[in-house]
């Protein structure tokens, strides 16, 4: 019975949680407030929508995607209702870009090669199984595709737990000295390894106040994962992307732009050459992106660089006076106001590459009390979706854990992701009393996992 409350509660936990986000859409709608990609948007809840009752019949693994989708869909909400009403400012812009797929040339519906809300559709339907699905299948019969969940600037601040001075020397970095009033770019790097807290450090670098009151227009640009070192087409595409993307978040009709692109003399010169064409391609978007941030003063975060390569080498690079744009993504980063670019990725050698003279910073390990404000977020969030009724005063687990909460984040070694992943462990035994007996919920366990060690769980 403990293990059929478990699955129920995380149901009606994302059942709630889509309600909640219909609501908001419909509410931001129905007050006359314009939300960008409208269309798109009530296309994925419709979906979403018909699909509720099959909730219930997913597997784990496809619950936890479905869950991650549905945290996705909050961010990208909030973009697409506070993009449409920056468009009627001029001044501390802020945005994000987040991944969709261009084609070569204008889809004829115009619906949602360039819309951010296409790529959520497409892994709703790939989670529910729907027929109609445009993504591709998976390569073999047991293979999972891992949705990447891309990062965004849109976060509760009150999540970002610790970090402050570390967010304040970051921000200096970029800023420059207060007293000074110079035009100077500026480039600095955050590396570490996955679940060290890069982004979130970045995070609270891009909302703290002393970035906001420095540039005038801040984006956010999760680059997320790469391709293979083989695969020249799909390496093309990331470029392309990641600059169709940017240009989309600076408010530029991407229809047009690809029109210019196209025909443009530097890409129709190569028109019997597709390498080449293709290479003048981003070296044409380069110089757009250039030419659309020539005349303000920017932050742009490049986060999460998986694989470095050349194309990201010396972002204080100028465009050459001659010749190609194509060859470093620098060239469309002018250098002619004071702005500044903030990089994160895994190793230190990378964002020094990047950065050059720029500064390179480390997620220091979480202090104990920033750590148990993570653990115990984690960890109410999860007992909530594994108990129906859960009442954290009854948890005798959670008590215990809480004495040894020292001992615990040393174990963790301090590290964001591990903290997160033994909130969760130890959420499977959470122990709560009911009518004076003591009750244990029934853990799902990895397979091979032993059921008897909460320890061995959240490993």
């Amino acid at each position: 019975m403990a293990g059929a409350g478990k699955g129920k509660g995380e149901v009606e936990g994302m059942e709630q949680k889509l309600e909640k986000l219909m609501s908001a859409f419909h509410d931001h709608q129905e007050g006359n407030k314009a939300v960008r990609h409208q269309k798109e948007l009530e296309e994925l809840f419709s979906f979403l929508r018909e699909h509720e009752a099959a909730f219930s019949q997913l597997p784990g693994d496809k619950k936890d995607d479905l869950d991650a989708l549905l945290r996705n869909i909050e961010g990208v909400l909030e973009l697409c209702k506070n993009q449409e009403e920056k468009k009627k400012k001029t001044t501390n812009k802020m945005g994000d870009c987040i991944p969709f797929k261009s084609s070569s040339r204008p889809p004829a519906d115009h619906t949602s090669s360039t819309s951010v809300v296409a790529p959520l559709l497409m892994q709703a339907r790939d989670i529910l199984g729907d027929s109609s699905s445009s993504a591709p299948a998976a390569a073999g019969p047991n293979k999972k595709e891992v949705l990447y969940e891309w990062t965004t600037s849109y976060v509760d601040e009150k999540r970002l737990y610790g970090w402050d001075d570390e967010a304040t020397e970051v921000a200096d970095a970029l800023a420059g000295p207060e007293e000074d009033d110079d035009e100077l770019f500026r480039a600095a790097g955050i590396f570490g390894i996955h679940g060290s807290g890069k982004t979130a450090l970045a995070q609270k670098v891009f909302v703290h106040d002393r970035i906001k009151d420095t540039f005038l227009l801040r984006l956010w640009v999760c680059v997320g994962p790469t391709p293979p070192d083989d695969d020249k087409q799909q390496q093309y595409e990331v470029k392309f992307s990641l600059l169709y993307r940017m240009l989309d978040n600076l408010g530029l009709d991407t229809y047009k732009v690809e029109e210019v692109v196209n025909g443009s003399e530097a890409v129709k010169k190569h028109s019997g050459d597709s390498d080449a064409a293709k290479e003048s391609k981003i070296g044409v978007l380069l110089f757009i992106l250039h030419v659309a941030l020539a005349k303000t003063s920017y932050l742009i975060v490049l986060d999460d660089i998986r694989a470095y390569e050349p194309w990201y080498t010396n972002l204080a690079l100028p465009p050459p006076p001659h010749g190609e744009w194509s060859d470093r993504l620098a060239y469309g980063l002018p250098k002619l106001n004071k702005s500044a670019v903030l990089v994160t990725c895994r190793k230190e050698e990378h964002a020094r590459a990047m950065v050059r003279t720029g500064r390179v910073f480390h997620p220091p390990l979480l202090a104990v009390a920033d750590a148990w404000k993570l653990f115990e977020r984690e960890y109410l969030q999860e007992a909530e979706k594994k108990q129906v009724g859960y009442n954290v005063k009854d948890d005798v687990l959670y008590n215990d854990l809480k004495v040894v909460q020292e001992e615990m984040v040393g174990k963790c070694l301090g590290l964001p992701v591990a903290i997160l992943e033994a909130a969760k462990g130890f959420a499977q035994y959470c122990t709560y009393v009911d009518d004076d007996d003591a009750k244990t919920t029934q853990p799902t366990t990895a397979k091979g996992a032993d059921a008897g060690d909460p320890a061995h769980a959240a490993a």
